[in-house]
C-alpha cells in the first residue's frame, strides 16, 4: 500500500533547461590506422534503451550502416571493419565510435573485438509498442501521441499501465528535486503538476518529509 502523504496543490512551475552533451571531436587522422573507437564499458543493465529513433538517427549515416554490415558478418576489429567496408581506418573508427556510442554495438578492451548488441532493437521495439499500443491491446497507446502523454486515464488498469511508462524515465535509487521532476514530467504532459501528483499517488515516486525531494519507487 502507498505510504506516500498527499502531494500538496502548490508546486513550481518552471522546469529548469537540460543540457545537451557536445559529441566527440571526429579522428581526423589518415596517415595511420586509427586508435580502437573507444574502450567504454558495455551498457549495464539499468541504462535505459536507445528508441527506435535515437537507432534510425545512428543508422542515417553510410559509413555507419556499412560498420554496422560488416560487424554483423563477422568482422571484430577496425582492421577487419575496414577491410570489409573499404573506409579509411581513421572514417571506420569513427563509425564504430558513433555504433558504441549508439549502444548498437559494444568494444571488449580485453579481447579488443567489437560485436553487436542483439537486444538493442528488440529492446527498442518493445518499448515503442509499449508508447504507441500496438499489440497486446491494453488500451494504454491511446493515451500517447508523437512521444507525449495526451492525458492521464481515469480507469484504473489503464492509469497504473501509462504512469507505468512515465516512471521509466525515472531512474530507481536516483534522488530527484522537484524542479528535476517537474521538468522529467513535462516532456510527457504539459500539467506537470498534475502528471507528479499522479505519479506519487500511484506509488512509482515517493516524496520524502520535506517534501521537495524524490525517488523511483
Amino acid at each position: 500500500m502507498n505510504t506516500a502523504r498527499p502531494e500538496s496543490d502548490t508546486a513550481h512551475q518552471t522546469a529548469p533547461p537540460t543540457d545537451h552533451p557536445t559529441a566527440p571531436p571526429a579522428d581526423h587522422r589518415t596517415d595511420h590506422p586509427a586508435a580502437p573507437a573507444t574502450t567504454d564499458r558495455l551498457p549495464a543493465a539499468e541504462d535505459p534503451p536507445p528508441s527506435c529513433r535515437d537507432l534510425v538517427g545512428v543508422l542515417a549515416q553510410t559509413d555507419r550502416r556499412d560498420a554496422f554490415a560488416a560487424l554483423a558478418l563477422g568482422a571484430t576489429s577496425l582492421d577487419q571493419v575496414a577491410e570489409r567496408t573499404g573506409l579509411r581506418p581513421s572514417a571506420a573508427a569513427v563509425a564504430l565510435r558513433k555504433l558504441v556510442d549508439g549502444r548498437i554495438a559494444a568494444y571488449d578492451a580485453d579481447a579488443r573485438a567489437y560485436r553487436l548488441l542483439d537486444d538493442t532493437f528488440r529492446l527498442a521495439v518493445r518499448a515503442e509498442v509499449r508508447i504507441s499500443g500496438r499489440g497486446g491491446g491494453d488500451g494504454a497507446g491511446a493515451y500517447f501521441r508523437k512521444g507525449r502523454l495526451t492525458s492521464i486515464p481515469g480507469r484504473a488498469e489503464v492509469r497504473g499501465r501509462v504512469l507505468a511508462v512515465v516512471a521509466d524515465s525515472f531512474e530507481a535509487g536516483v534522488t530527484y528535486s522537484e524542479a528535476k521532476v517537474n521538468a522529467l514530467c513535462g516532456e510527457w504532459l504539459d500539467d506537470w503538476v498534475t502528471l507528479r501528483r499522479a505519479l506519487v499517488d500511484e506509488g512509482l515516486l515517493r516524496r520524502d518529509e520535506s517534501g521537495t525531494r524524490y525517488v523511483r519507487v
